[in-house]
């Protein structure tokens, strides 16, 4: 209920706006709510003379770190480009979500660390009601506050608040395991929390590994989403007298910043300046209707030619024999009589070994000279990382 009216009054702002309020909100209510049972436990520690609860008081101290990350993150990403950064700073969330994603890993290993000294030099606990009390409510807080950063991780679709979430719940996991071994001190010397601790702590060093995988991905370059590339050509393909689309490539700068560059197949006989303009609307419309920047480079196509005409079709055949290529474009014939050759561009799968990508174009040069003995056959490679055609 809290967390709703929280997000409800943030509710008014528009997308991107909304989506910076929602990071700062994340980091705002992390900080607080780690700070106030900082300061419950301490008190009580000091007043119990409880070890362990000034202990747990200062392990919420430190949570704050992962908190305050997060609202650095989100504003360096918030900052205007620059002369030194011209497509913004919105990777700055991404580095955010990485080093909320190593803390988590270092916690993990540290409590693998703690378990593995327990059993191996196992102390006698004693139960303490007021330990046990504090124990079960600071698990409670942070259960809600992981809650509550999953929901804003899932309205945002940020890496980093997927991080930080998770860091709630792994000190959830680790206080829920030193509750399990308190209470079972009552009955039992034997080190249990040791022993739960292991299982839990390479969960957590598992979980914070998937974490880095998230977050470095788009730092390193990854794959965009097919159904967005899809929606570009799309896009692209109403337009008059663009007959065909390819080598499409997509850079992220962070949420939202999309620099998108494309190859427009258009006839050959019409006006080049008609056509300038036609791709020139293109880029700004669609570019505002998806929020992107885009760029399209044109390439004629001779569709007047019977030669070339008749001598792709005729490719197009013989490539149909090898499943291996998923499509061809760009495809011309230069030079004059006896000295011509056929040019192309083939599309082929990024798992497809090099070895094999070799064989593949051997034979298909083979095949086609078999039909054209008098053509010098050329062929670049592409290689297709998202299935989009």
């Amino acid at each position: 209920m809290i967390a709703e009216f929280l997000i409800k009054k943030i509710n008014n702002s528009n997308s991107e706006e909304k989506r910076k309020k929602l990071g700062y909100l994340s980091g705002y209510v992390g900080v607080s709510v780690n700070f106030i049972l900082f300061l419950i436990k301490l008190i009580i520690g000091l007043i119990s003379n409880s070890i362990a609860v000034l202990a747990d008081a200062f392990n919420n101290l430190s949570d704050i770190g992962s908190s305050l990350i997060t609202i650095i993150g989100f504003k360096i990403a918030d900052k205007p480009a620059d002369k030194e950064h011209p497509f913004g700073h919105g990777r700055g969330e991404y580095i955010a979500g990485l080093i909320v994603s190593i803390m988590v890993i270092l916690v993990g290993f540290e409590f693998l660390r703690s378990s593995f000294d327990k059993i191996m030099h196992p102390q006698e606990l004693n139960f303490s009601l007021t330990s046990f009390v504090i124990i079960l409510f600071s698990i409670t807080f942070k259960l809600w506050l992981g809650g509550f950063n999953k929901k804003l991780a899932r309205l945002t679709s940020s890496n980093v608040l997927d991080a930080t979430s998770f860091d709630s719940y792994s000190d959830v996991l680790i206080t829920s395991t030193v509750a399990i071994g308190l209470f079972f001190s009552r009955y039992s010397k034997l080190p249990i929390d040791g022993y739960i601790g292991l299982l839990v702590s390479g969960f957590i060093i598992y979980a914070g590994y998937n974490l880095i995988k998230e977050t470095i991905s788009p730092l390193l370059g990854e794959a965009p989403d097919p159904e967005f590339v899809q929606e570009i050509v799309d896009e692209l393909l109403t337009y008059e007298h663009i007959i065909g689309v390819h080598d499409v490539i997509v850079h992220s700068y962070g949420f939202g910043t999309h620099i998108v560059s494309i190859h427009a197949e258009v006839p050959a006989n019409i006006d080049i300046m008609q056509l300038h303009e036609v791709i020139d609307r293109a880029e700004n419309e669609i570019s505002k209707k998806l929020n992107i920047s885009l760029i399209i480079h044109m390439d004629p196509v001779n569709l007047n030619d019977t030669e070339i005409m008749q001598t792709k079709d005729e490719v197009i055949k013989i490539l149909g024999e090898f499943p291996e290529v998923l499509s061809m474009h760009d495809f011309r014939i230069i030079g004059h009589n006896d000295h011509k050759s056929i040019i192309f561009d083939m599309v082929i799968s990024y798992k497809i070994l090099k070895t094999e990508e070799s064989r593949i174009v051997k034979n298909i040069i083979k095949r086609i000279n078999e039909v054209h003995p008098h053509y010098k056959v050329i062929i670049h490679v592409d290689r297709d990382y998202i299935q989009v055609h």
